[in-house]
């Protein structure tokens, strides 16, 4: 296995508050995506999206290279865990979606809504977001169309978004549907410390003729072959569709003075 791109940025151009990373070790490749934090609560100082982006780091880097991917769900599971106090309510939890590729199983093990693409599926392959996520962001949508429509500019939207505020109880109560399968549709994984039932991990072996993989997260709203294209791409909608509401559409906008709507990280490998 050898990198050939990788790239990790904030929404906030800081990479000191970036909720997103990359770990590559041996036979080993992960990007992962902590989630947005919606409590403002803080661990060790920092968001709690951040706080569990570096304990599924670090557990990724202390991951047996032999294991599969039901015991490397639980070791990522088990040291976050170990990081956070008892009792914790699940809204509060700490949460990453994580996405490993083992070289040593030749497989992709998909925990949450980071993507990936390897050629012979589809060109600029889409990094979808969870159900949740699409109604909350088609709500905002059409509550933002309301508001142009009615004369307000990007610019207010931008610094004080109705669509967004609109959709925070929504937002706030997802983490019902966390690892909980009895939420049908609406169920979503991540690595929160909780059991992640298997039922909501994807697990994808690499074809043989297959020698090139990108693993993305959905800071990219879609995943091309190489960074410079899936750059080139972003900076596109992002200058035609800042509020988010169009080819861009998410549960939030380009807040003003940041550079992008999310963090990002793009990792490119030879397999």
């Amino acid at each position: 296995m050898e990198v050939v791109e990788q790239f990790v940025a904030s929404k906030t151009g800081s990479l000191e508050h970036c909720e997103d990373g990359i770990v590559v070790m041996g036979t080993v490749a992960a990007v992962i995506d902590g989630g947005t934090d919606k409590t403002g609560r803080r661990y060790d100082g920092i968001s709690a999206g951040r706080y569990a982006m570096l304990a599924c780091a670090d557990a990724v880097r202390s991951l047996d290279p032999a294991a599969d991917w039901h015991a490397a769900v639980r070791w990522l599971t088990g040291k976050l865990a170990g990081r956070l106090p008892g009792g914790l309510p699940a809204h509060e939890r700490p949460e990453a979606a994580v996405t490993v590729y083992s070289q040593a199983h030749r497989e992709i093990w998909q925990v949450g809504d980071v993507g990936f693409w390897f050629p012979g599926q589809s060109a600029g392959a889409p990094n979808a977001p969870k159900l949740i996520d699409r109604y909350a962001a088609d709500i905002r949508a059409a509550i933002l169309r309301v508001e142009l429509d009615e004369g307000a500019s990007q610019s207010v939207l931008a610094r004080d978004d109705p669509g967004r505020r609109a959709i925070s109880g929504l937002l706030n109560c997802q983490a019902r549907f966390r690892n909980n399968p009895a939420a049908k549709e609406l169920a979503y994984s991540a690595i929160d410390g909780c059991d992640v039932p298997p039922d909501l991990i994807t697990v994808r072996g690499i074809p043989d003729d297959v020698t090139e993989l990108v693993i993305a997260s959905d800071g990219y709203p879609r995943i091309l072959p190489t960074l410079r294209e899936s750059e080139s791409l972003l900076t596109e909608l992002l200058i035609s569709d800042p509020l988010c509401i169009g080819a861009l559409r998410g549960t939030k906008g380009v807040a003003p003075g940041n550079v992008s709507f999310d963090d990002r990280a793009y990792l490119r490998i030879l397999v």
